[in-house]
């Protein structure tokens, strides 16, 4: 997989296709770019679709210092840019729907349209004190960090149907290295910081809202709040009997909403 040396951090990228608009997709937080596969499929043919690991991501550069999504929006323009794409269609799901919303206020003339995927604008306690408990546990212990994520991230049918994939992840993630936790800990207090309701209305390219219906992590009331608040035309869409990871649990059905949303806005 190849990589890039942007703002002094190396970044390991994949794109998928090779025509058509370019479509970039923001990994959750724990995300890497492998877990977009089955969704991205969705584009092939008609888009060209760019992933890649954030810094402090599994196969990217943990940068020293702090994290922040003005940070992920510069590495992203500087990637766009030294791969020759001057303006895409950003997606993200959870903590890269944040970074979109982030880019696509920084950077609007690079930001065709924007998709966000159970994501928040802004963080009430209960979301504070559950990513404090990640944060903690990434620090303390591998596998109670990846018990404590998987009720907020998976729908209860998804969980029981696929206990021997989720059972396989968690030692997966139990064999990554330290420096893996201190980056996604750091990620976490970047996450933290993060309130942009107020700065949404200056976002005015076409913008879809996507919410798991049974997210009880990034709910619909915060998708509602982002919908409300963003400058253009917006769509916001429920993602039957999904929770918090729709783009995995259910990767075909999220991807035919955006590309609905692309299709019935010319895009």
């Amino acid at each position: 997989m190849p990589d890039a040396v942007v703002n002094g951090v190396r970044l390991c990228y994949e794109i998928l296709g090779d025509k058509g608009p370019c479509i970039v997709l923001l990994n959750g937080i724990a995300m890497s770019i492998g877990h977009w596969k089955p969704f991205a499929q969705s584009f092939s043919g008609s888009f060209r679709v760019l992933c890649h690991d954030l810094r402090g991501q599994t196969l990217s550069e943990k940068s020293i210092g702090e994290y922040s999504f003005e940070q992920h929006s510069q590495d992203l323009a500087a990637l766009m840019a030294k791969l020759g794409i001057d303006k895409a269609h950003i997606v993200g799901t959870s903590y890269g729907s944040e970074g979109a919303m982030c880019f696509a206020l920084a950077y609007p003339e690079k930001t065709a349209s924007l998709t966000v995927i159970d994501g928040v604008s802004e963080i009430d306690p209960l979301l504070r004190a559950t990513a404090e408990s990640w944060q903690a546990a990434a620090l303390s212990d591998p596998r109670v960090f990846y018990k404590t994520l998987m009720p907020w991230t998976y729908s209860s049918e998804f969980i029981g149907a696929n206990k021997q994939v989720l059972d396989s992840r968690e030692d997966a993630v139990a064999s990554l290295p330290r420096e893996w936790f201190e980056a996604f800990a750091g990620l976490c207090r970047a996450f933290l910081k993060l309130d942009i309701t107020k700065s949404l209305n200056r976002i005015t390219c076409p913008s879809l809202v996507v919410v798991g219906e049974l997210d009880i992590l990034k709910h619909r009331g915060f998708a509602s709040i982002i919908a409300k608040h963003l400058g253009g035309q917006v769509s916001l869409v429920e993602i039957p009997g999904a929770g918090h990871a729709a783009v995995i649990e259910k990767p075909k059905e999220t991807a035919s909403v955006v590309l609905a949303f692309l299709e019935e806005n010319g895009l």
